[in-house]
């Protein structure tokens, strides 16, 4: 066994202990396994393969249950983004009998599932301020250990990053949409954290671009373009001015590190009619609307993949030669649709537009002190992940994506902190005539 695996061992089996005491432990753990999942490294080789991060979760869901009643109280129980997600699983259990294939419709049921469970852990487990910003600066470690992974030996295929990344991130156009999530974090530690985590920031913002630049995706950068405006827009006051140096100070590491095999790659963008890659995925994606007006219920998980010998014949006939029996739509709210039918897109559409509302009702909310301020920028950093994410979504499948489901998550899990820390001070604030406007702030908000 190498020192790494023993080193992951180490930290992995002391997290799972420690959650037995404090459920957020296995949070941690879970995350632990997601940034560096050892059937993915070299390392893991000397270590059982096991379902670490499965094993995780169910120790982190028996803790919980052992220590629900011991957990700090959570203001708000209710978050307008659970509903709808529980009505998309409701609705994609309902589909699973016009399902086309239902070997992998179940695989994607369970998946679904477990997205749907991690979501209600995160919430009922990370209760605190510091558990939030552990959770947050956890991430940043583990996109910095990607990044550590991809400078010392990048593995590029055809000048496009390969095998880095976790479970579901592991390509380079997936990794580069992941990417976009843990920038806009670190952007925010290196603005307003400790003196330690703006050095973890510094540490970790080259690291991460020049991950991002190794993975060459043509839709992430279309992402990060579309980042960068919203950051823009969203900002105001003095943030929009640290936006601005950030935003500048990013683009000169991004034109340092940048290489010719980026450049050529991302300039046959504008060549789209001859890129076959560009144009299989127009004609997939016309290939998934006509799927979706003859079956608008859905189909069931893969169904596109099932059907697109029916719906692209040329694409699933030109990869044929290579031994790819089926073809995938290439576009994360057409999955949706093709699978959980057209209710199940709008079910998905309107938890995601939930999350991003209370992001924004953070965002909105009086800036009274220091803290409520830090919030603001985290929330604005969520916002920017899910702008980052599901733009590259138009490109790719991310309808499974565990980041996008982590958001919705960690936005609720910031909307309380949010709201017990405004409440704390009304509780405390002697109302004077200069403090009542404060009071009416803080009360205003708590109530709605």
């Amino acid at each position: 066994m190498s020192k790494t695996a023993l080193l992951w061992l180490i930290a992995y089996s002391s997290g799972a202990a420690w959650a037995l005491f404090n459920p957020v432990y296995g949070i941690y753990t879970y995350f632990l396994d997601y940034y560096a999942h050892p059937p993915l490294r070299w390392w893991g080789k000397g270590l059982p393969q096991l379902r670490w991060s499965f094993i995780a979760a169910i120790i982190t869901l028996v803790a919980y249950f052992i220590h629900r009643r011991k957990l700090p109280s959570m203001t708000i129980n209710r978050h307008p983004q659970t509903k709808w997600l529980i009505c998309l699983l409701i609705t994609a259990f309902a589909v699973s009998p016009l399902a086309v294939w239902p070997e992998k419709n179940w695989e994607s049921l369970f998946e679904l599932a477990k997205l749907v469970v991690l979501y209600f852990l995160i919430i009922n487990t990370v209760r605190t301020r510091k558990d939030f910003r552990l959770l947050i600066l956890l991430h940043i470690l583990g996109g910095m250990y990607w990044g550590y992974d991809a400078y010392t030996n990048p593995n590029r295929v055809a000048g496009r990053l390969m095998n880095v990344g976790g479970p579901d991130t592991l390509n380079d156009n997936q990794t580069a949409a992941h990417l976009l999530i843990l920038l806009p974090l670190a952007g925010v530690n290196l603005i307003s954290g400790k003196w330690w985590e703006k050095a973890i920031s510094i540490l970790a913002i080259p690291l991460l671009i020049n991950t991002f630049i190794l993975c060459n995706s043509r839709g992430g950068l279309v992402a990060l373009l579309a980042v960068t405006v919203v950051a823009l827009v969203i900002a105001k006051g003095k943030t929009r001015l640290q936006a601005v140096l950030g935003i500048v100070a990013g683009g000169l590491i991004f034109l340092n590190l940048v290489d010719p095999q980026f450049i050529d790659r991302q300039l046959s963008t504008l060549e789209y009619e001859e890129d076959t890659s560009a144009t299989g995925r127009l004609d997939s994606w016309m290939g998934a609307v006509e799927l979706i007006k003859d079956h608008p219920f859905g189909t069931g998980g893969g169904g596109f993949d099932f059907l697109s010998p029916k719906y692209i014949p040329d694409i699933v006939a030109a990869y044929a030669e290579k031994g790819d029996e089926y073809r995938t739509v290439h576009n994360t709210f057409l999955l949706a649709a093709s699978e959980w039918g057209i209710l199940g897109l709008v079910f998905f559409l309107a938890f995601i537009g939930s999350a991003l509302r209370e992001q924004n009702r953070i965002r909105m909310a009086e800036p009274i002190d220091a803290e409520v301020k830090q919030m603001q920028l985290e929330s604005v950093a969520l916002m920017l992940g899910y702008v980052g994410v599901l733009t590259a979504g138009i490109f790719i499948n991310r309808s499974y994506a565990e980041s996008i489901y982590w958001l919705a998550a960690f936005t609720a899990v910031l909307r309380n902190i949010h709201a017990e820390h405004l409440q704390q001070i009304e509780e405390s604030a002697v109302v004077l005539p200069e403090k009542s406007e404060m009071a009416a702030a803080t009360s205003s908000y708590h109530a709605s």
